[in-house]
């Protein structure tokens, strides 16, 4: 069992990147047990950056999980500026005296 923040997020990165399920290691945490937050600020901000850069990581895992998804639904898929790809683009046009 691990009993610090940095061996957990070292660990629950590990496991993302080999494709294993996280979900194993993260209920036998004992989160009150858990030891080695930081203590000042500047370790809180490479914590927080760390914890980030992890998320991130789960995003990009889920992305192709999420266009397979996305592509059965068999809703118009949302093309630039979240409007559906299969409407056709509208310009106003600007009628006055020049």
């Amino acid at each position: 069992m691990l009993h610090a923040v940095p061996e957990l997020l070292d660990a629950l990165e590990t496991r993302l990147l080999e494709g294993e399920d996280p979900a194993e290691l993260l209920s036998n945490i004992r989160w009150s047990e858990l030891v080695g937050w930081p203590e000042n600020a500047e370790s809180a901000k490479s914590l927080k950056q760390r914890i980030i850069a992890i998320q991130t990581l789960l995003m990009g895992l889920q992305s192709p999980l999420r266009a397979t998804l996305a592509s059965l639904s068999g809703s118009a898929p949302y093309g630039r500026n979240g409007i559906p790809a299969d409407l056709p683009i509208l310009t106003p046009r600007l009628h006055g005296k020049v």
